[in-house]
């Protein structure tokens, strides 16, 4: 069920799930790339015996489902270096010293220019077994435009209108980015977003 949240009342609303893989007491970080941290620890094995264990790392995500004052949602067309073109719902990177909703703004804005004072959690998931990494996602209701996209140059992104037909087609795609929500739709039959429209 959505629940509204704003600045106040997040840290209650809004909670990290925990990693699927529970790192060692004695990990320690071997790798630190651009994105991704590399975990190394000894574990235990059921016969007694030890082996190296290893996991990643990365900031965490947000994803917003955008619904414009006209009930369309907002879906992107994006292109990025060294990756093929994809749908995509907006989002992107949770800076340091940055919420959940902080960064749920600021992103809607950047890849959209479409704004709202409405704002609801939805869910949150780990995406990978061995990746501590959880995306979380935010409805945004009645987004107008506030701006002009402000994008990074590693992006060029198209807006597209859709309801909820349109939608339901394009999360079938191949090239449709969010796969943990297309999975999330499987499972719950998409009653809540159903709801939304």
């Amino acid at each position: 069920m959505l629940q509204k949240v704003n600045k106040t009342n997040e840290s209650k609303i809004i909670v990290r799930t925990q990693p699927k893989l529970k790192k060692g007491e004695q990990a320690e970080i071997v790798f630190q790339g651009e994105i991704f941290q590399v975990w190394q620890w000894s574990q235990k094995l059921f016969d007694g015996s030890q082996a190296t264990f290893e996991s990643l790392a990365r900031a965490d995500t947000v994803t917003i489902l955008a619904f414009t004052t006209n009930r369309k949602i907002i879906m992107t067309r994006q292109s990025q270096p060294a990756s093929q073109e994809f749908w995509s719902l907006p989002g992107g990177i949770v800076d340091k010293q940055e919420t959940i909703l902080q960064a749920s703004q600021r992103e809607l804005l950047e890849e959209t220019g479409y704004g709202t004072k409405e704002w609801y959690f939805f869910f949150c998931n780990q995406l990978h077994e061995k990746i501590d990494w959880v995306n979380f996602y935010l409805v945004a209701k009645n987004c107008q435009k506030v701006a002009a996209q402000q994008l990074d140059p590693g992006e060029k992104i198209n807006l597209e209108f859709c309801d909820f037909q349109q939608f339901i087609q394009l999360i079938k795609h191949d090239d449709f980015r969010n796969n943990d929500f297309a999975i999330w739709f499987l499972r719950t039959g998409g009653v809540e977003l159903k709801r939304l429209f």
